[in-house]
C-alpha cells in the first residue's frame, strides 16, 4: 500500500521529555524512532537529522487497538454513513492506530470471496493499520476448509459467531447464527487452529423476532423503544452462558472472547463464567455502554434518570440510540464496567462502531420501528471518552490501566503484541501524545462523528485529546488535525495463531481435566439387568421333571422312564358323555 514516504528514507523522529505509559509501568523518558519502529527508550540525545517533538510533561501512549467495529461500503442491507477512508481517519484522529473490523459474510457465500472483496475494497483507503474478523453465519465442511485456509494462508486470527436457534433444522438459511451442534464443532476447530472465537452477547434472532411480533401485535405504533423490550437482558446472559458451556464444559477447552457486554445481567454472568473457566474467558464492552449513560447524566443533571435513550419524546434522538444490544441509561453499570477495567486481562473496551445517519434511520424505520438500522458512531471517540470518564473524573483508572484496556490487551488478544500495544524497543512506532487537560476547551467530539449521525456523547465536555498521533513512525495527526496524505498509510496486518495470552494456559488446563476424568477401577457387575435377554453361553437353570409334567400326561406310564413314572398319576382318554362301561366278568 502507498505510504507518505519510503520507510528506509524517513527521517528519524525524537520524542523528548514525555511520560512513557505502558500497561505495566510509566516513566519519563525520550523515544527514538527510525524506519517505523522504536529504536531506543531512555535518557537520549537526538540525532542531528531527527525531527524533534517536545512532549514535556505530557503522556506518551501506545496507539489504540480496536477489535470491534463495523465499517464498509453503504448499501440497502448495510446503510453505513462512512467509508473505509473516513472511518479510519476518525480512528487515527481519536488515537486508534489499529482496527480489526468485523466483516460480514452472507449465507452460502464463500469466506474466501468475502475476505478477498474486503482486501480489494480497503486497498489504499485506510488511514490506520487493520486486520479482519470474519463473521461465520453457518458451519459446514466447506466452511471448515475455508477457515483453515484463512488462518494458514491469509493470517486471520479471529472469527465472530452469533448464536441462534434455527427456525427450520432442515434449512440452513432459516437462522442467521449457530445452533448448539454447529457451535461445538466450530469451537473445536478454533482450538485446533489456534484462533480466537468471538461471541457477541446478543439475544438470538429467533427470540427477537418472536418478541417483536408479539409487541407490535399489541402496540402497532410503538416507536424506537421497541428495541428495549425485544432484546431482554436475560437473553444476553443466556448467550454468554450457552457459549461458555460449550467452550469449557463439554469435553473441550477453547479460549473465548465475549463482546458487547452492555447490561448488568451480562456483566454478572461474565464474571461468574470467567471464574469457572480459569481465566480463559475474556470480555469486551464498548465505550457506548460506559459513556452514553454518563453523558446523559451530565446533559440532564436535574433529572435523576434522564431521558431514557430510546424512550426520548424526540424521535430522531430516540432512534439515534438504537443499537445491538441496547444501551441502558444505567450510571451504576457504567461505574461497574470502569471497575472491571482495572482487573488484569479481564475486560477491554472497543468502539462497537457502526455509523448510521438519521436520514437512513427514518427512511427504513420511521413507520416500522423494527426496521431501524442499529448502530452508533464511536470509532474516534473511544480513547477520549474513556480518558474523560475513567482517568480525569475519578473513574478509577490510572494511565496504565487505560493503556491496558484500549491498547495492550486488545493487541494481546489479536496476537499483535508487542508489535502493537506497547512502546518498547522493536515495537511499531504507533504512538499517541496526549494533550494536557484544558487544551481543548469543552470539545463535544463532533469532529469524530460523520455528518447527520447522532452524537450519543453530546453531554460530555472533553478537556484533553490526542495531540500528535504516529503510525509506524509517520505523523498522521498533528495539533489535533489530520495531516495531508495520511489517508493512505494503513497496512493490512497478518497474525500468527496461538496467542500467548489466550492459548498458553490451554494445554495445562486440558491436562488437568484429563486427570480429573481418570476412570475408577471397579469389580465387574454380575447381578441381574432388567429387560435384558440372557446370553447364549449363560448358565441355564437345571430343568427337572416336575416342571414338565404336562408333557407326559397322555403317555402310558409303562412308556415312561423309571424315574418319571411316579409323577404319572393319570392318563387322558377320549370317552362319550357319562363315560363308558365294559363287562369284564362273567357268571359262567
Amino acid at each position: 500500500m502507498p505510504e507518505p514516504s519510503d520507510a528506509s528514507e524517513a527521517k528519524p523522529v525524537f520524542i523528548k521529555g514525555g511520560i512513557i505509559v505502558n500497561h505495566d509501568f510509566s516513566v519519563k523518558a525520550d523515544v527514538l524512532i527510525q524506519n517505523g519502529v522504536v529504536r531506543a527508550v531512555g535518557n537520549l540525545n537526538p540525532p542531528d537529522d531527527a525531527e524533534v517533538i517536545d512532549a514535556s510533561d505530557r503522556f506518551v501512549l501506545p496507539g489504540g487497538v480496536d477489535l470491534d467495529c463495523h465499517i464498509g461500503e453503504s448499501c440497502m442491507d448495510d446503510p453505513v454513513a462512512d467509508t473505509y477512508a473516513s472511518a479510519s481517519k476518525s480512528a487515527v484522529l481519536g488515537g486508534t492506530t489499529t482496527i480489526i473490523p468485523t466483516v460480514e459474510s452472507a449465507h452460502l457465500t464463500s469466506l474466501l470471496d468475502t475476505f478477498d472483496h474486503f482486501c480489494s475494497s480497503t486497498d489504499g483507503q485506510m488511514a490506520c493499520d487493520y486486520g479482519a474478523c470474519l463473521r461465520v453465519p453457518c458451519y459446514s465442511a466447506q466452511v471448515k476448509e475455508q477457515m483453515e485456509l484463512l488462518v494458514k494462508e491469509k493470517g486471520i486470527g479471529m472469527f465472530s459467531f452469533r448464536l441462534d436457534y434455527p427456525q427450520d433444522s432442515s434449512d440452513p438459511e432459516s437462522s442467521d447464527g449457530l445452533n448448539d451442534e454447529a457451535l461445538r464443532q466450530i469451537l473445536r476447530l478454533c482450538r485446533q487452529l489456534g484462533v480466537l472465537p468471538v461471541v457477541p452477547a446478543l439475544a438470538p434472532n429467533l427470540l427477537v423476532k418472536q418478541l417483536t411480533d408479539l409487541i407490535r401485535y399489541k402496540h402497532p405504533n410503538i416507536g424506537p423503544e421497541l428495541h428495549d423490550f425485544n432484546q431482554p437482558e436475560r437473553a444476553e446472559a443466556d448467550t454468554i452462558r450457552r457459549a461458555c458451556l460449550h467452550a469449557f464444559h463439554a469435553g473441550l477447552v477453547c479460549p473465548l472472547l465475549i463482546s458487547r457486554i452492555h447490561s448488568a445481567s451480562a456483566l454478572n454472568c461474565f464474571i461468574e463464567e470467567r471464574r469457572k473457566s480459569r481465566g480463559l474467558l475474556f470480555g469486551q464492552t464498548t465505550i457506548s455502554a460506559i459513556g452514553a449513560a454518563l453523558s446523559n447524566s451530565d446533559l440532564f443533571p436535574e433529572v435523576t434518570e434522564g431521558p431514557a435513550f430510546t424512550k426520548s419524546r424526540d424521535w430522531h434522538i430516540a432512534a439515534g440510540y438504537v443499537c445491538e444490544p441496547p444501551l441502558r441509561p444505567d450510571v451504576d453499570l457504567s461505574e461497574r464496567l470502569l471497575v472491571g477495567l482495572t482487573s488484569n486481562d479481564s475486560l477491554t473496551v472497543s468502539s462497537g462502531h457502526r455509523a448510521i445517519s438519521t436520514a437512513a434511520r427514518a427512511a427504513l424505520g420511521l413507520n416500522r420501528s423494527a426496521n431501524i438500522p442499529k448502530g452508533v458512531a464511536s470509532i474516534g471517540c473511544r480513547l477520549a471518552v474513556l480518558w474523560h470518564c475513567g482517568v480525569e473524573n475519578n473513574g478509577g483508572l490510572d494511565p496504565c490501566s487505560f493503556v491496558r484496556a484500549v491498547s495492550t490487551d486488545p493487541a494481546r488478544l489479536a496476537n499483535l503484541y508487542p508489535r502493537k500495544g506497547r512502546i518498547a524497543v522493536g515495537s511499531d512506532a504507533d504512538i499517541v501524545i496526549w494533550s494536557n487537560p484544558g487544551a481543548y476547551e469543552e470539545c463535544k467530539l463532533d469532529k469524530f462523528i460523520p455528518n447527520d449521525v447522532p452524537n450519543i456523547f453530546a453531554g460530555l465536555r472533553i478537556g484533553s485529546l490526542p495531540e500528535v498521533v504516529m503510525l509506524r513512525g509517520h505523523i498522521v495527526v498533528r495539533d489535533g488535525k489530520i495531516c495531508p496524505g495520511a489517508c493512505a498509510c494503513g497496512k493490512l496486518l497478518t497474525v500468527k495463531p496461538f496467542s500467548q495470552l489466550t492459548f498458553s494456559r490451554v494445554p495445562a488446563l486440558e491436562q488437568s481435566i484429563a486427570i480429573d476424568l481418570k476412570p475408577i477401577t471397579r469389580e465387574p457387575y454380575t447381578g441381574k439387568v432388567a429387560g435384558s435377554l440372557p446370553s447364549a453361553d449363560a448358565d441355564q437353570p437345571k430343568e427337572t421333571h416336575y416342571h414338565r409334567k404336562e408333557y407326559y400326561d397322555n403317555v402310558p406310564k409303562v412308556a415312561l422312564p423309571p424315574g418319571q413314572r411316579r409323577i404319572h398319576t393319570s392318563v387322558k382318554t377320549v370317552q362319550p358323555p357319562g363315560g363308558s362301561s365294559n363287562v369284564f366278568f362273567s357268571d359262567e
